[in-house]
């Protein structure tokens, strides 16, 4: 989805990372080598720049590219904007919008372009019919739940999940400076033990592995 405001917390990553990653560019052009922190800030920043100007470039396409992909003439085009009120014509064509205007028109035109009315509303039924109707009741459901903002992929909250223990992270190297080591090493003790029931609760993906920390040796009296 394009790009919105962010929140005070993803602005606060956002700087981090910033941050960071211009340390990172400093210290390659001065042939020295950025930190693995460093690293995967400058790529994220890299990410987020790139995102940035993919959307410009989707909602100025050229008419031309547009006439290539779809392998219609200019003319052809322009007849089934006016036919079904797409927002297609001038030099360059805005993607997301002519993109949400063929899916709202599929939405409302869906049972006819499908030719299900006569399979929906038939008197008749079957084990396979009725199981076939549970089903498209319940996409509907999931459809709408989603466009009410009350249905959330796990994906989404995953990702979530991820930067607010990215901000944790670096209160964590904030408390570690200033009430020494083993402030920094509960902190991230924690956040270990959370990463594990994300992993648990949502799917294990693939990370960079933290390096093993030294066990604490006791003290003999």
């Amino acid at each position: 989805m394009p790009p919105t405001q962010p929140t005070q917390p993803e602005r606060l990553s956002k700087r981090l990372d910033k941050d960071l990653a211009a340390q990172a560019a400093r210290k390659l052009m001065s042939g020295q080598q950025p930190t693995a922190e460093e690293r995967a800030a400058l790529r994220r920043h890299e990410r987020h720049q790139e995102e940035l100007r993919r959307w410009q470039y989707y909602e100025s396409i050229p008419q031309k590219h547009w006439r290539q992909m779809s392998g219609r003439q200019t003319k052809v085009l322009a007849e089934q904007a006016d036919r079904y009120g797409l927002p297609f014509g001038g030099r360059t064509v805005n993607l997301p919008k002519l993109v949400r205007a063929l899916h709202e028109f599929l939405a409302a035109n869906a049972r006819k372009l499908a030719g299900e009315d006569g399979m929906m509303d038939a008197g008749a039924s079957s084990p396979a019919l009725e199981q076939y109707r549970k089903e498209r009741a319940r996409l509907a459901r999931l459809d709408r739940l989603a466009r009410e903002g009350t249905l959330v992929s796990r994906e989404n909250v995953r990702d979530g999940l991820g930067r607010i223990a990215h901000l944790l992270r670096a209160a964590g190297e904030a408390l570690q400076r200033q009430y020494g080591k083993e402030a920094g090493e509960l902190l991230d003790e924690a956040l270990d033990d959370a990463q594990r029931e994300i992993d648990r609760l949502f799917g294990q993906k693939r990370r960079r592995k933290r390096k093993q920390k030294p066990a604490r040796k006791e003290s003999k009296p």
